[in-house]
């Protein structure tokens, strides 16, 4: 095995045990276990705490598995450092995601340390909790492009000069920015514990199709509407898109993740936040997002 292609296979290990992270981080909101450590990095004061207290297993557990990642991800870039072109070409991003490993470590630790008790109840800052979403997923994006890159050297593709329809950039970019936004409103209602707000679907509260706009109720409604708007705009994509070979397969990808991420959404609200509904809602927005550096990546080679 080349070494191109054995890096590639630990990157993209790394990026399913990122997604599983991720999935599991969202398990330790559903269940209110993220501050049953109430420090950092220890855990009640202890390396390895005692797990029969209440909700430690879950937080506890939630950062074992981390420090499993950031293994992985040591030995994938000291696999490619060792080879002279791959250090060469890979440097920058092996850095990189060390860098961004390491912030989102630091994240991880202000959502315990940083506690908001405004409402009456200790929570994490819903910023912290925003931001450890959105570092933790652009993580996930970063290591499956570096796989894909690295599998390319060995198995480069013809190029293409096929065109594409115009309006292809400026959808994805709308795509892009959506579900961005998306995500940093999903990680403010997850931060705020106030995923029922609006308590109904498709409807809010009593049955009523537009509420008052107060509040988080205003943040529910429209994490819906652009759920709504990314649908449009995955199926638009993944329309235009069709017989263009492997960028094709991506946005059509795209197209059906997002109506299983919105069908999450309701099950979400009918079932009450249940926590399996609450981590497959998390597990396949880090899919929507790591496929949408797919997409770009794809696109990049299309120099659209």
């Amino acid at each position: 095995m080349t070494p191109s292609a054995r890096t590639a296979r630990i990157f993209l290990l790394l990026t399913v045990l990122t997604w599983a992270q991720i999935a599991f981080g969202a398990l330790v909101r559903a269940k209110q276990a993220g501050l049953s450590c109430p420090d950092w990095p220890l855990c009640h004061g202890a390396l390895v705490p005692n797990l029969k207290l209440t909700g430690v297993v879950y937080e506890y557990g939630h950062r074992v598995f981390a420090g499993v990642v950031s293994l992985l991800y040591l030995v994938g870039a000291a696999s490619g450092w060792r080879d002279p072109t791959l250090r060469q070409r890979f440097r920058g991003i092996f850095l990189g995601l060390g860098v961004l490993l390491l912030v989102q470590a630091i994240f991880g630790g202000l959502t315990v340390l940083l506690v908001d008790k405004s409402a009456g109840i200790a929570r994490p800052a819903t910023w912290t909790v925003a931001s450890h979403l959105i570092l933790g997923n652009t993580f996930a994006a970063l290591s499956l492009i570096t796989a894909l890159r690295l599998r390319e050297i060995d198995t480069p593709e013809l190029a293409t000069t096929a065109s594409l329809p115009r309006w292809v950039s400026p959808l994805a970019i709308a795509w892009t920015f959506s579900l961005l936004g998306q995500m940093l409103v999903g990680g403010t209602i997850a931060g705020s514990l106030q995923g029922l707000a609006c308590a109904e679907f498709p409807t809010c509260n009593g049955g009523v199709w537009f509420p008052n706009f107060d509040g988080y109720v205003a943040v529910q409604l429209l994490h819906r509407c652009n759920a709504y708007c990314l649908v449009v705009v995955g199926w638009s994509l993944s329309w235009l898109l069709r017989g263009s070979g492997r960028l094709g397969l991506v946005a059509n990808g795209l197209a059906w993740l997002i109506l299983a991420q919105v069908s999450l959404g309701a099950m979400n609200i009918w079932s009450q936040l249940k926590p399996h509904v609450t981590t497959a809602h998390s597990l396949v927005a880090a899919l929507l997002f790591s496929t949408t550096a797919v997409l770009w990546l794809e696109l990049r080679k299309r120099r659209v």
